[in-house]
């Protein structure tokens, strides 16, 4: 816990992160700019240093967000793997750049690594606070992820935790992750969050599912797993329907067991969505919520599931932090199996979710209460500097 601080200074910020929403979509760079807008619009300065291009490298103000073009853009993944080539060359170019602004506060995201040491560094020559924002702590899941190659991972992952005094971690999966692999500090916890008033107005599609599943088709999220489900729950529960939305890799496969199974008449793949409003439509006109994921830094998407009034069942992966979004009677963990998968789908199909604990525990994930945590964290941090007082 930590104490409410009186303040009225406003603050310098710099957000460390290689890539920019909506150039890009993703949890980590969309949660940025949710807070970033934010606090710009309570009166902060706002520093973004992304990869961009077609800007000739000149500074940009947008949605309120000063946004500093560290380097022209490479490609993130190579061979289906975050690229380290990638990573150091952001960093590279982020040290001049980072060096010639001056803030109060610098927050790096933990991954790639690389740019944690290069924000460290900064912080110590200006005398400017930087906390480390981490998302996922790997661990010894760097050896199934590069094989013996992992150990440099792994290794990198143990460095930036050592450089990481001041820490945030987005939910207490990654927290606890943080500690098994040697963080000896205790990080706040500021979650990943959703617009709730936006979510509540958007009304349900008009076509009904029973089972919705939502993200790429990629092994770590185990769509396959969904479609063995859905087998198992067709032969007791007539008329059953599915949608899975996404695309990825494995949508050839997932076709073919479609194909196979005789479930083209129950399972829908509109592909990937990328209208976010149709995206909550169909979940609103959903009943059960499923990501059998192995790995999940957080699981925004299962708190907006919820949100639209969805119980969700996922699995039990060790780097899956979806089970903190579990409550009783709205959620069900299950074993990485279609058997158990199945088995929490058919509860929540027979019984209806707590609403009420839906309810309490979405409102705790608006983007307005997260930013307003997290802006008392950085006056703490701060400290003398702003003359707070702790109350």
């Amino acid at each position: 816990m930590y104490l409410k601080i009186l303040h009225s200074r406003s603050m310098k910020i710099a957000f460390i992160y290689d890539v920019l929403y909506p150039e890009t979509i993703g949890g980590v760079e969309k949660r940025i700019f949710e807070i970033g807008t934010r606090l710009a619009e309570r009166g902060h300065e706002i520093h973004l240093f992304p990869m961009l291009t077609g800007t000739g490298m000149n500074i940009l103000i947008r949605d309120g967000l000063i946004i500093h073009p560290v380097c022209r853009p490479m490609g993130l993944y190579t061979g289906g793997r975050r690229s380290v080539i990638q990573a150091l060359w952001y960093s590279l170019h982020l040290f001049p750049t980072l060096l010639s602004v001056k803030v109060d506060i610098i927050d790096c995201q933990n991954f790639p690594y690389f740019p944690v040491l290069v924000s460290r560094l900064i912080g110590f020559l200006k005398k400017e606070r930087c906390v480390i924002t981490w998302h996922e702590a790997w661990g010894a899941y760097w050896y199934q992820y590069l094989g013996l190659a992992g150990i440099f991972g792994r290794v990198t992952e143990k460095i930036a935790l050592l450089l990481s005094g001041s820490a945030i971690a987005v939910s207490h999966h990654t927290a606890d992750r943080m500690r098994d692999e040697g963080y000896h500090g205790i990080p706040e916890i500021i979650p990943n969050g959703i617009t709730l008033h936006e979510i509540e107005r958007i009304p349900p599609d008009e076509k009904t599912t029973d089972i919705i599943f939502i993200g790429r088709f990629i092994p770590e999220k185990h769509p396959e797993l969904v479609v063995e489900a859905v087998r198992i729950l067709k032969e007791e529960i007539p008329g059953l329907t599915c949608t899975m939305i996404g695309d990825g890799p494995m949508m050839t496969r997932i076709v073919e067991m479609i194909n196979d199974f005789g479930l083209s008449e129950t399972i829908h793949l509109p592909g990937f969505v990328s209208d976010y409003q149709m995206v909550i439509r169909k979940m609103k006109a959903g009943r059960v919520f499923v990501l059998p994921s192995e790995r999940e830094g957080f699981g925004i998407v299962c708190v907006e599931a919820m949100a639209c009034g969805l119980p969700i069942v996922t699995a039990q992966y060790p780097l899956n932090a979806a089970l903190d979004h579990v409550l009783p009677g709205c959620g069900y963990c299950a074993r990485p199996s279609a058997d158990d998968i199945a088995c929490g789908i058919r509860t929540f199909l027979t019984q209806p979710p707590d609403k009420t604990s839906l309810e309490e525990y979405v409102v705790r994930h608006d983007w307005d209460q997260i930013t307003s945590s997290l802006e008392d964290i950085y006056y703490q941090l701060l400290g003398e500097k702003f003359g707070n007082q702790k109350i």
